[in-house]
């Protein structure tokens, strides 16, 4: 099982409970939202926000926040596999908590 390496977000895990938000993160059904974003072309991390907001609240519109979530989806595709594609992909949908994010490539393509 993969541990959360926290790195520079270090005193945010431990401030914002981020092992709540790591545990949310591995979530099957989380795993699977960013595999199909990642099959569409997207950012990995876009279909996650309004789950994120559900479950935890207003806590993830915070900056910081939202970068350490980023830093953990990252950990998670590359655990499966995936490899980084392209940063900064900017996301346009409406009332989404995130304005841009990752987008990877399946481990299979070459």
């Amino acid at each position: 099982m993969l541990t959360y390496r926290p790195d520079k977000f270090e005193r945010a895990f431990h401030l914002q409970d981020g092992a709540a938000l790591w545990d949310f993160l591995r979530q099957p059904e989380n795993r699977l939202r960013m595999e199909t974003a990642t099959y569409l072309g997207r950012p990995a991390i876009e279909p996650l926000s309004p789950a994120l907001v559900q479950a935890f609240g207003n806590q993830v519109r915070d900056h910081q926040i939202r970068q350490m979530i980023g830093h953990m989806v990252r950990q998670i595709m590359e655990e499966c596999g995936y490899r980084l594609d392209r940063s900064g992909v900017r996301i346009r949908r409406r009332n989404n908590i995130f304005f841009s994010g990752s987008r990877y490539l399946a481990p299979d393509s070459a």
